[in-house]
């Protein structure tokens, strides 16, 4: 009987480890960025986020963006975005 030989196709990851990024000890003066992505209660959820956060940290600016859950960030809202201090 000849010899029956069964390769498997997949491969390893290759993502690259990345550090997290930083975390500001203090809100308070910063601008905060969120992104609402038309998902069901994105809208709510970043709302509260933004609730806990004004109760935990105090006064801080923010930015709001909205953008299509299949599509890439639009590049006004990017724009906007991206002078941000931090987005959760």
């Amino acid at each position: 009987m000849g010899l029956i030989e069964v390769l498997n196709p997949t491969a390893e990851a290759r993502a690259p480890e990345l550090p997290l990024a930083l975390r500001l000890v203090d809100l308070r003066g910063k601008t905060i960025g969120f992104l609402n992505n038309r998902k069901a209660n994105a809208r709510l959820m970043l709302e509260q986020v933004e609730e806990l956060l004004h109760a935990r940290f105090g006064e801080f600016t923010v930015v709001k963006g909205d953008k299509n859950a299949s599509l890439a960030v639009p590049e006004a809202v990017m724009n906007r975005l991206s002078g941000c201090d931090a987005t959760p």
